[in-house]
């Protein structure tokens, strides 16, 4: 007894030696940290110097990462995986007036795309610059269809001699498990209401339903025709120049023996071709220092830090319009930045809805929906910002689909971008049973319940009729509540909503044609609408964002995971051919984008609002 009374205390003890350790090394490591950034030079601005825009990653609107995060990948000089689309755009502003600044550098390599209407933003911001009189230069050694929006908006386009030009239209592209299904036993059930309702297609089809074609092809054309007026406006190339260039890419690049920046050049996708040596003479020549000879630079995240400190974001302490992100996949529960996690949604939201500073609210929602319940959730928090009297703008990003839509749909106002993908009111489900599979590796299920409802859903027996009545009756209330909701905050009759619903696609010009949405415009056209309706005048108020907090721990714990993985990544770079890797990599990334969708399904009744044919390539 007396043993057990001392290891009790001794476990105990050892327990509190091991928190005290931890929270020691954390402090020591957070001193080191500060101690190392407070040796970091100051950032120094010369006259003429060349503003290089630079992003990195993702353009987002929320970053999943902490300060921790990027401090730590900073101080290791690893590029951040996501940027800001307003730090870009901030830049780009106080640059227009910034003396110091004598042109924009733009090299989008290390982009990696972030959503339609997330350029569009950054590439209104590079043509506002223009007007300063200040040249827009472009340089990469290889344009991607993203990058290659941003470009195309510079005074001049240049690409490497050994690089080009990337464009190959729009695309949506998905997997389909029907076949694998069957061959492994495994019994997906599928329910949803609304023909075009894609999502749950993969798990009991081959291929995409007719439908499924005929949405697609209306959206994505109409998705296409705003990216080539982007680009011909910008280039002052005809109307149908990228149609023709890759309805005649193959033998163009033929007659240029290969050579595609030639092509690219040929067709007035670029403006010359260099290298790094050449374009470095050329920058040189134009904006290099008349004591040294060399042209200086400043990144745009180090502008950012001078530009705050000169031209301090303005505040206002009695009267904001306060901003709440719902980006990505709408889950159900709580979570960190990142993840549109219901619970965390509504906390923010009814933050807004208490605070008398924050006179109204706007949702900028960045999501293809997900989880029927998270949905709901965030909406009824959305509820309690117009009961306590302050308007809700919505103001819709690259995508508001399906539970992006819904947690929109009873706002005062809905903004869009004409290039936004929305609509999809409609809802799915899918459950999974293995019987034969289990049979064939062996595996049998025996027990007992209590009642016939015990036994029901069991991975190990087929689909009962009970439960598939159970679930179709569910469902469609669910669908019911969907198509009512819209109704009620769009003032449309129920027929007028299903009419455009059952899962159908658009995108926002088609959108607000319809009802679905009011008007097409930005976020600023969404704040100052929001504040109008609050009854601000222009100077009366300021726009804050209100922001989820991520744990010091967690970020700490993803910090050291990215840096493993990224070891990883270079101790495997053997013997492997780039093209073989590439390949692998490539089927890595999409086996994963499924994986992760599956792992978002969490809704606790299986139900979901959900877009799976938003994704555009």
């Amino acid at each position: 007894m007396i043993g057990k009374l001392f290891r009790a205390i001794w476990t105990g003890v050892d327990g509190f030696r091991k928190v005290i350790h931890l929270v020691l090394m954390i402090f020591v490591f957070v001193v080191m940290l500060a101690a190392l950034g407070s040796g970091q030079t100051p950032v120094n601005i010369k006259d003429g110097a060349v503003l290089l825009l630079n992003p990195s990653g993702v353009l987002v609107h929320e970053l999943s990462a902490g300060e921790l995060d990027l401090e730590l990948l900073r101080m290791n000089d690893d590029p951040p995986p996501e940027t800001l689309v307003r730090d870009v755009v901030r830049a780009l502003r106080h640059a227009a007036g910034d003396d110091r600044i004598a042109a924009v550098l733009v090299d989008i390599d290390g982009l990696a795309g972030g959503g339609f209407t997330k350029l569009q933003d950054v590439a209104a911001a590079m043509r506002e610059f223009r007007e300063s009189d200040k040249p827009v230069i472009s340089y990469s050694s290889w344009y991607g269809q993203s990058g290659y929006l941003l470009a195309s908006q510079a005074d001049e386009v240049f690409v490497h001699d050994y690089g080009g030009v990337d464009i190959r239209g729009m695309g949506r592209w998905r997997m389909y498990y029907a076949e694998m299904f069957n061959k492994l036993g495994i019994d997906p059930h599928v329910f949803r209401i609304g023909e075009y309702k894609s999502f749950v297609e993969p798990y009991f089809r081959n291929s995409m339903s007719d439908e499924d074609r005929q949405s697609a092809e209306q959206w994505l054309g109409a998705l296409w025709g705003e990216y080539q007026r982007e680009v011909t406006e910008a280039r002052e190339l005809a109307a149908d120049a990228l149609d023709q260039y890759a309805a005649n890419f193959t033998e163009a690049l033929e007659a240029a023996g290969g050579d595609l920046a030639r092509v690219n050049l040929e067709a007035g996708l670029v403006d010359a071709i260099h290298n790094d040596e050449t374009f470095k003479e050329y920058m040189k020549e134009r904006f290099g220092d008349s004591e040294d000879g060399e042209y200086h630079k400043v990144g745009f995240a180090d502008y950012l830090t001078v530009a705050d400190r000169e031209n301090p974001p303005h505040s206002d302490d009695e009267n904001k319009v306060g901003v709440v992100v719902v980006a990505g996949s709408i889950i159900d529960g709580s979570a960190g930045p990142g993840a549109a996690a219901g619970d965390s949604i509504a906390k923010l939201v009814r933050h807004a809805a208490e605070e008398e500073d924050i006179k109204a609210l706007v949702l900028q929602v960045d999501s293809p929906g997900g989880s029927a319940f998270a949905s709901e959730v965030i909406s009824g928090a959305v509820a309690t910002v117009s009961e306590a009297g302050k308007p809700v703008v919505v103001s819709m990003s690259s995508v508001a689909a399906s539970g992006g839509y819904y947690v929109a749909a009873e706002a005062d106002e809905i903004w869009a971008y004409s290039g936004t993908i929305t609509g999809a009111i409609g809802v799915g489900a899918v459950f999974f049973t293995a019987p034969k599979l289990l049979e064939r590796i062996g595996f049998t299920e025996d027990g007992l319940g209590t009642t016939p409802l015990s036994e029901q859903g069991r991975i190990g027996r087929d689909l009962d009729e009970d439960l598939r009545r159970q679930v179709d009756s569910q469902i469609g209330r669910v669908y019911e509540r969907f198509v009512g909701h819209v109704s009620q905050g769009r003032g449309m009759t129920f027929e007028e909503v299903d009419g455009i619903g059952r899962g159908r696609v658009w995108i926002g010009s088609d959108a607000a044609s319809i009802n679905l949405v009011d008007n097409i415009g930005t976020l600023e056209d969404a704040a100052e609408s929001a504040a109008g309706l609050a009854g601000l005048e222009e100077g009366e108020y300021s726009v804050e964002r209100i922001k989820r907090k991520r744990p010091f721990l967690t970020g700490l714990s993803e910090f050291f995971q990215l840096r493993l993985t990224r070891l990883k990544q270079r101790l495997g770079n053997g013997s492997e051919p780039d093209r073989f890797m590439d390949a692998v990599q490539q089927a890595r990334k999409i086996l994963n984008a499924e994986l992760d969708q599956l792992a978002q399904l969490n809704d606790p009744r299986g139900f979901y609002y959900h877009c799976g044919t938003c994704a555009v390539y």
